[in-house]
């Protein structure tokens, strides 16, 4: 498994959920460009357009998370991206 070496926001205005893109850096150097749009609807990830809630994004190292509960670990990661056609 990868380790995340650091996560940040990018605001987006071509997503019309979130408007933003999560920018997750590999220990390898690689980055993945990932948007919560999937994730609109579940609890509590909607909860993160409230202010600036999506912007305070933080690793450990084997996901992300925020500071309300939501969480998305590297496989998660991994599955959003390969349902929709992106690649790591």
């Amino acid at each position: 498994m990868a380790k995340i070496t650091d996560v940040s926001v990018d605001y987006d205005e071509t997503l019309p959920f979130f408007g933003a893109t999560i920018i997750i850096h590999l220990v390898d150097k690689q980055a993945i460009f990932l948007s919560l749009e999937p994730k609109a609807n579940d609890l509590p990830f909607s909860s993160l357009r409230e202010g600036n809630k999506l912007f305070d994004v933080k690793t450990d190292g084997n996901s992300i998370y925020w500071t309300n509960g939501a969480r998305l670990t590297f496989d998660e990661i991994m599955e959003m991206l390969k349902n929709s056609g992106n690649k790591a």
